[in-house]
């Protein structure tokens, strides 16, 4: 940076306004793409501000420093924005719910957040002087000559001369943060966090507790067998190891052994036939209701069907898929088990056809089921 001219605001001064700006170009690209009911979080601010500055890492003290200017200010009600803190280190920028912002408009005023950050400066520097006794006048207000007295505008930039750059250094160091409130929802989840941290460190306790007794416990060994005496050497660990191991398999080998006798004494597995049975008999119900659809078209009391014509029928009307071997074995099951006397099946050579008795429909299909083991 090129040196300051004589009048001209302090380095310090120049670098700090600059901040601000960089600051409120940050936020307003935020806004732009997330909108402002969006809080902006300090951690993406303070990389975007510092992309927008270049003169050195931001940290999130600085954007204490600049809000905190602002809430100082003979215009700090007018400041839109508070730091909230949602917890885990994670702080936001949020605005303020009696802003302008908050009641629909998205565009911010640089300028005249710039402006009250100058005022805030100058009111702060008027506070700090009093208390060091030193005699001052607005930071941004030039020193009068000779002549006729200027009228004192903020957007000028100058200073007395009489600073040097350990009162600058002292007033700069001085300057207040704004205060980190804590959000709503994580002052309701306290409670609930808190009890979970007292049961982790109950855990923790329990756990430290239990291998300070496992540590101090006394050694001993398997049952029935003395301690080891002074003159008398324990048995290497290498045999203890192998031991061990050989007492193991063989107690695995019995568990294993004893599953499959207890196994082969329980009840045997249904065969493959007797599931398919019961996979026909589940079926019936749906069966029976497809037959009776099918009935209803024909006149008669006895009504005969294909064997191949009744299967395809079957197989469109049932919701679930089913094989013509299945839909062939529950009309089987249908004529030899649930309803003999309603369905039949007669082959003559190599013709098969299913004939539908309907004097004989059964009425209580589902307690013939439960008898059947359905």
């Amino acid at each position: 940076m090129a040196p300051i001219a004589p009048g001209q605001l302090p380095a310090e001064l120049v670098n700090l306004l600059a901040l601000h700006s960089s600051f409120l170009t940050a936020l307003s690209l935020h806004y732009a793409h997330n909108g402002t009911s969006t809080p902006a979080d300090v951690r993406d601010i303070v990389a975007s501000t510092t992309l927008v500055w270049r003169q050195r890492k931001v940290t999130c003290d600085d954007i204490r420093l600049l809000i905190g200017v602002l809430d100082h200010g003979p215009s700090g009600d007018n400041n839109p924005y508070y730091l909230s803190d949602y917890g885990r280190g994670k702080i936001c920028i949020e605005i303020k719910e009696t802003s302008e912002m908050m009641n629909g408009m998205t565009h911010m005023n640089e300028e005249g957040l710039q402006d009250m950050f100058k005022e805030g400066l100058d009111t702060l520097w008027s506070q700090w002087c009093t208390t060091q006794h030193i005699m001052s006048r607005p930071i941004a207000v030039p020193k009068r000559g000779r002549g006729r007295p200027k009228k004192a505008e903020i957007k000028q930039a100058r200073i007395e001369t009489f600073l040097d750059d350990a009162s600058m250094s002292k007033f700069l160091a001085h300057l207040p943060l704004a205060d980190v409130t804590t959000c709503e929802s994580l002052t309701a989840l306290a409670p609930a966090q808190e009890k979970g941290r007292k049961r982790l460190r109950e855990f923790k306790e329990s756990v430290q507790q239990g291998r300070a007794q496992k540590r101090t416990r006394p050694s001993v060994g398997k049952e029935n067998e003395p301690a080891p005496t002074q003159n008398q050497q324990a048995p290497p660990a290498q045999a203890k190891i192998t031991e061990f191991a050989t007492v193991r398999k063989s107690n695995l080998l019995d568990r294993i052994l004893a599953k499959q006798e207890a196994a082969k004494a329980g009840p045997a597995a249904p065969t493959t036939a007797e599931l398919h049975r019961k996979a026909a008999l589940q079926r019936t119900p749906e069966v029976l209701g497809v037959l009776s659809l099918l009935c209803a078209n024909r006149p008669g009391m006895r009504v005969s069907f294909s064997t191949t014509t009744l299967l395809q029928a079957l197989q469109g009307s049932i919701r679930s898929p089913i094989s013509k071997e299945e839909a062939m074995q529950c009309v089987e099951v249908l004529a030899t088990e649930v309803a003999p006397g309603y369905v039949s099946v007669v082959s003559m050579g190599a013709i098969s056809s299913v004939v539908i008795n309907q004097m004989m429909r059964p009425t209580d299909i589902n307690s013939r089921l439960v008898a059947l083991g359905a």
